[in-house]
């Protein structure tokens, strides 16, 4: 590709950080102060000793050394020194050397595939030092799991779906392969794929900000938006403004691409202030995703779509997995070699072991989700309807309200970490995921979910907190009120009404608990203009009533009754639909493994196919 955008990337001092080597790919005579040879050497050395030592996130690294390198920046006093460390690396967890990376989440493996492929095309003849096989063979590799990764994500989505933290790593192998895929097929494949990523986030946004029910999303992000990795690179699509340049960021690759532009209609959307409703349907359930390829125990396909979902010990997925586990030799990979402790079940009764220890672990596994998200100018109300409740929850996060100014309120059920050791995030935590995931659904700006601690503690599973609790910013919001069962809050002109189940206890100076083996939260958003005053809001909130019978939930407002039990939200009598295509708003309507999707707006139209056509129409 041969256009060049320009970089709007604003430096507030040196470059500094993890990929500042990333900075030699800003203009010259912009105003920037680009690295000299001496400190780029010095990046790319440090890049290049971390991909050696074959470390968690070193596809991350390898990506950046790519981009350096295929932006034409790598000094000749290094270019020695990159080389060796692409053609040396190891891409797949097929090839041969003990390592401690992470292959299969479905960010990593883009990451890892990219490289494999771009790596693999730039030294076609050489013989890469790990496996002997030459750069034509590992760029065929590399190509094949990417037209694999990238189908999926067309027909399906993404498992991590809406991850402000998660997307950021697609966006960055994305925007490498539109610039520099020498295949124009895959380059045209990425650039539909992340055509789709970025509505996700417009379809998604609110004050800026990209947030929204998540399929995976740590404490930081939940409670400060803008802290987000996806923040920058939301800025950067959808606005005309210079981002300021954060060199720990692998999402500065797309600050300074080359070639893609964020088509209009999508740019349209995210800025788009009034009133909505969106519906959208992420990922697969696991028997779905197992029964999809024509062998269920095929690596290169079955595993890499279950393991990119995080599902390895669920009963549909465990004979799978230790398939692979054997056939790739992962007892040395410290994610995976608890795995080992399997070995004596016999194969044909590992679906019926799993199923009887319930291990707590099962409860990574991403499966699909139906996100309803309703914003007004005031509010955004996103959540995942009626998600895996009762089993253990990881990192998904299943409800956020946000107000202006970035201000969100959420409930988790606390959990413990289902591994404590070095080599994982040790979630789910105080607020991230859920020791038992709630059942939750949405009407419109009314949003019920049942905390149920019941059930029997799976295999690994610490001992259960009775009782949930919520996050509320008080020192954030211009006004609160407050009883011993209900709250209500305004910032700006938005309102949030809280009615809980049991009495509400002061846990922290941001955080209200409430007690008990099965407690329940309501959470209904309103604009101030609508009840005059938050003492107005707080009297229509006194008319409310709240019952819990077991785990049904049963809510009385002045306009509307609801009821949540046995997964299903009723209103007014009438059962409300949990289930959703992959888009279904205003602007696009999608099944799920279409071949075809149209988004439309004001400004055009943009046609993308599952082939990897693009058109764009303008109005």
């Amino acid at each position: 590709m041969t256009k060049t955008l320009p970089a709007r990337v604003r430096l507030d001092g040196p470059a500094a950080g993890t990929y500042a080597a990333l900075a030699a790919l800003l203009p010259v005579g912009d105003g920037s102060v680009p690295l000299d040879e001496d400190a780029l050497a010095g990046e790319l050395s440090d890049l290049c000793g971390f991909v050696d030592m074959r470390r968690d996130c070193a596809d991350f690294r390898a990506v950046a050394l790519l981009a350096v390198l295929l932006g034409g920046k790598v000094p000749e006093v290094s270019r020695e020194l990159v080389q060796r460390s692409l053609v040396g690396f190891k891409y797949w967890m097929a090839e041969p050397g003990v390592d401690a990376m992470c292959f299969w989440s479905e960010n990593h493996q883009l990451l890892f595939a990219t490289a494999e492929y771009l790596a693999g095309a730039t030294f076609c003849d050489e013989t890469f030092s790990n496996d002997r096989r030459t750069g034509a063979e590992h760029r065929d590799d590399g190509r094949r799991r990417l037209e694999q990764w990238l189908d999926l994500r067309f027909r399906f989505g993404f498992s991590e779906w809406l991850s402000p933290v998660y997307y950021e790593e697609d966006v960055a192998g994305l925007s490498l392969l539109v610039d520099h895929a020498p295949h124009r097929e895959i380059a045209d494949r990425a650039a539909v794929v992340l055509d789709l990523l970025l509505l996700d986030c417009a379809l998604h946004r609110f004050d800026g900000h990209f947030v929204a029910s998540a399929g995976r999303l740590y404490e930081s992000q939940k409670k400060h938006p803008a802290s987000s990795e996806m923040q920058p690179i939301v800025d950067h699509a959808f606005s005309d403004d210079e981002v300021s340049a954060n060199w720990d960021r692998i999402g500065m690759v797309f600050c300074l691409r080359r070639s893609y532009e964020v088509p209009e209609v999508i740019r349209e959307i995210a800025e788009d202030p009034s009133p909505r409703t969106v519906r959208t349907g992420h990922g697969l359930d696991i028997s779905d995703a197992a029964a999809l390829y024509p062998l269920p125990d095929d690596p290169e396909s079955t595993v890499a779509l279950l393991w990119a979902m995080e599902a390895f010990v669920n009963p549909r997925a465990i004979r799978t997995t230790i398939a692979a586990f054997d056939a790739w030799g992962m007892a040395t990979n410290p994610f995976l070699s608890a795995l080992k402790a399997l070995d004596w079940v016999p194969q044909g009764l590992l679906p019926t072991a799993m199923r009887v220890a319930k291990p707590a672990v099962a409860g990574t596994a991403l499966e699909r989700a139906h996100v309803a998200t309703t914003r007004s100018e005031s509010f955004l109300l996103s959540s995942a309807q009626h998600y895996r409740p009762g089993h253990y929850g990881d990192q998904q996060h299943l409800w956020h309200v946000v107000l202006p100014g970035g201000v969100p309120i959420f409930a988790t059920h606390p959990g413990g970490p289902l591994v404590d050791d070095a080599t994982r995030q040790k979630t789910p935590s105080a607020w991230v995921g859920n020791g038992v995931n709630p059942d939750v659904a949405t009407a419109g700006p009314v949003l019920l979910a049942v905390y149920d601690t019941r059930g029997r503690r799976g295999y690994g599973e610490g001992k259960r907190v009775r009782g949930s609790h919520l996050y509320v910013p008080f020192d954030e919001l211009e006004e609160s009120a407050r009883g011993s069962h209900w709250l209500s809050v305004r910032q700006g002109s938005g309102l949030v009404g809280v009615l809980a189940t049991s009495e509400l206890v002061a846990e922290s100076g941001s955080a209200l608990r409430q007690d008990g083996r099965v407690t329940a939260w309501v959470v209904v958003c309103a604009e101030l203009d609508d009840h005059g005053s938050l003492d107005g809001f707080s009297s229509w909130l006194s008319r409310c009533s709240v019952t819990l019978s077991g785990a049904v939930l049963g809510v009385t407002t002045p306009d509307a009754s609801y009821r949540l039990g046995s997964g299903r939200l009723s209103k007014d009598g009438q059962r409300l639909s949990s289930e959703y295509g992959r888009y279904d708003c205003d602007w696009v309507q999608a099944p799920f493994d279409a071949d075809r999707i149209v988004v439309r707006g004001a400004t055009g139209a943009l046609l993308l196919g599952r082939d990897g056509s693009r058109r764009i129409d303008v109005a």
